[in-house]
């Protein structure tokens, strides 16, 4: 195949296709997967920002940022958004002043626990047209290529 005199074999087309189809759907998660709440809109991101913490109390910021493999600028912002909104709790570690512990709040339990029944209805129609055993190997997909 040749795109601008530049002939592509095959393997580069199906990585290429298979970015491609990555970027348009996150593209498309990003736009149905923001949530509006008292506070303000809430992303994606700070969603799953409230999920890790919620799944891993006394979590450090330094710890987030590793498990989201995202800039530091980016990750500590929306933490602060968090706290702001009082969903996410912080502390200062006493052994070691430059470590910060980040502790889910019963608010941000409550926002997860709302926001839980429509995400689900979201993931639903995502997936919607593929069949169980489809859906599974998406999922053992998606795990392997994150990890």
């Amino acid at each position: 195949m040749m795109i601008k005199g530049r002939v592509y074999y095959m393997s580069e087309v199906n990585t290429r296709h298979v970015c491609r189809h990555i970027y348009l759907l996150n593209a498309k998660i990003d736009h149905l997967t923001s949530f509006n709440t008292d506070e303000g809109r809430v992303s994606r991101e700070q969603l799953y920002i409230l999920e890790i913490i919620a799944e891993e109390p006394d979590i450090t910021q330094k710890e987030l940022i590793s498990k989201m493999k995202k800039e530091q600028t980016a990750v500590s912002r929306a933490v602060q958004k968090m706290v702001d909104y009082g969903y996410v709790e912080k502390s200062q570690s006493t052994e070691d002043l430059r470590a910060t512990y980040l502790k889910i709040s019963d608010r941000g339990l409550d926002l997860i626990d709302t926001l839980d029944a429509e995400i689900c209805d979201l993931t639903d129609d995502l997936l919607n047209g593929l069949s169980k055993e489809e859906v599974k190997n998406l999922t053992q997909i998606l795990e392997k290529i994150h990890h």
